[in-house]
């Protein structure tokens, strides 16, 4: 069965991410985006995971999660998939200014790669 919660807490987040990405750059704004990346990378994965299950398939990490998005036709970049992978595992284990500053500048391209991943998620239903 799907988790409806599991769902609404992966659009609110992302619907959260959004609106700070949409303000202007600060310590504060760049800091809360970072964290709202991870958050919706911790949902967005969990939700995959569940989904992928419900149709058959093993998924146990979070790059499992978005390689089986990406064969189910979820998502279209998988090399922006493990771009995504590769900077959220950084993020949650080392935390300097300038590796911040790196990770802000992708990170609307990673919250287009999550959308993309809501809509076909959508389709589904």
């Amino acid at each position: 069965m799907r988790s409806k919660a599991l769902e609404k807490d992966f659009d609110d987040i992302l619907s959260r991410w959004g609106e700070v990405l949409g303000q202007p750059e600060n310590d504060v704004t760049r800091d809360s985006a970072i964290l709202r990346f991870e958050l919706t990378f911790e949902v967005a994965w969990k939700l995959v995971q569940v989904l992928a299950r419900e149709q058959g398939y093993e998924v146990n990490s979070p790059r499992q999660a978005f390689q089986r998005a990406f064969t189910m036709g979820w998502v279209t970049d998988e090399e922006v998939w493990a771009d995504i992978v590769k900077a959220r595992n950084t993020a949650v284990h080392v935390y300097r200014q300038e590796y911040a500053q790196a990770l802000y500048s992708k990170l609307l391209k990673f919250y287009e790669a999550f959308k993309e991943l809501q809509d076909a998620l959508v389709s589904e239903t």
